[in-house]
């Protein structure tokens, strides 16, 4: 009864207690789940940390059909999650790589993290690290520069890198930072999959997503609060790709707007290192 009048308030709402109303509406529609599940007991609740809409589990195990499908997911890969949120696809990778890959997630979010560290507890291939890197709207008071930041993990040693609705939430000079710093951890040959609003001529704003300009190169839904949900032009994104070496694989338009391609609502560009 009150979720239409809650959804409108956190409208206008700071990032922070925006995020928190959403996250306690995820949690209320879990519920069920949870309490028919034991094992899902355990899950983060999203009040705590929201990272997006969804069920848990279910954007877990699309999320890693994706890698597996689009970016060649193997159960020997070294992983790093950028952006790794509160675990939903380390959830499902663990199992996967326990026997001889490793997974490394990182967040801007404690509170993610040490949801992470709580739920992955002995699981000795599984690290978590957080980065205290400045994001209008998920660590405002985080210390260090987005173009500043360095990925906690050494020089080519990474298979497969992914960042899952990161780029959504960056401006362009933070985007190529991490492209270059995905550069610098990928091994040759390795991966890179990340998603981003690709502006397109005929997807360029959507109901859901009415981005407005922000500045030459990219369009937010809420210029006072850019980092909500911001978008890039696609050859803007791709030129930055080509500036750090990294080479497109494949590129998937999601249904955020007409077009789809794949069932991802983000676009989802998968690049390789040489």
């Amino acid at each position: 009864m009150t979720s239409p009048i809650l959804r409108k308030l956190a409208g206008f709402a700071p990032p922070g207690a925006r995020r928190a109303v959403a996250g306690a509406l995820v949690d209320l529609k879990s519920l069920p789940a949870r309490l028919a599940d034991p094992a899902r007991r355990h899950e983060p609740w999203n009040f705590l940390h929201n990272v997006g809409n969804g069920d848990f589990q279910a954007v877990g195990v699309m999320l890693l059909d994706n890698l597996t499908d689009h970016a060649g997911l193997r159960p020997a890969d070294h992983v790093l999650d950028i952006g790794c949120g509160n675990g939903r696809v380390a959830a499902q990778l663990s199992p996967i790589l326990s026997e001889h890959g490793g997974y490394v997630g990182f967040d801007i979010s404690r509170a993610g993290i040490a949801a992470c560290r709580r739920q992955f507890a002995g699981q000795r291939h599984m690290a978590f690290q957080h980065l205290d890197v400045w994001n209008g709207e998920y660590n405002a008071k985080g210390r260090v520069a987005e173009i500043d930041a360095v990925f906690p993990v050494a020089d080519a040693s990474v298979d497969l890198a992914f960042a899952t609705s990161v780029f959504t939430h960056m401006r362009m000079a933070a985007v190529r930072r991490y492209l270059a710093e995905a550069t610098r951890v990928l091994k040759p040959g390795g991966r890179f999959a990340f998603t981003a609003f690709a502006l397109e001529s005929g997807r360029e704003a959507t109901v859901a997503f009415p981005f407005r300009r922000f500045d030459e190169t990219s369009a937010a839904v809420d210029p006072k609060y850019p980092e909500r949900a911001i978008g890039h032009r696609r050859e803007v994104l791709e030129a930055a790709v080509a500036g750090v070496g990294l080479q497109v694989a494949e590129f998937l338009r999601g249904y955020w707007a007409p077009g789809g391609e794949y069932n991802g609502g983000q676009d989802l560009f998968v690049v390789t290192k040489p």
